[in-house]
């Protein structure tokens, strides 16, 4: 997906065998992804298909991309914008947000997000 916004997840565990598995059985890899804006900032956000992209990534292929699950896109259809961010700011998988591209930190989604009193 050549796409100018970043791609970042908080995400960073893969189980080597599975990518190694996935890499050599697989001639799909599906990869979910959304569009959000974090603190002013547009990102895409890696919701599902970690171990897919690093096998499509090893095979060296493109992954196929798609948007959000559909109980994920039903959250996002029924949640303020502002909700979801701070819900997305504040519930980290293994690791803060980073960019998936570098493994680099996004340094500003590191502080929680505060709710205003």
């Amino acid at each position: 997906m050549t796409d100018l916004i970043p791609l970042i997840s908080s995400q960073r565990y893969l189980n080597d065998a599975t990518v190694a598995r996935k890499a050599r059985t697989f001639n799909v890899f599906v990869v979910n992804v959304i569009k959000v804006v974090l603190r002013g900032r547009p990102f895409r956000v890696l919701v599902d298909g970690h171990h897919n992209l690093a096998a499509a990534r090893l095979a060296g292929v493109e992954p196929t991309w798609r948007g959000a699950p559909k109980k994920l896109q039903r959250i996002i259809d029924t949640t303020p914008a502002a909700e979801f961010e701070y819900f997305l700011i504040n519930n980290l998988t293994d690791s803060d947000w980073y960019y998936v591209d570098t493994g680099a930190v996004v340094p500003e989604l590191l502080d929680i997000e505060r709710r205003a009193a």
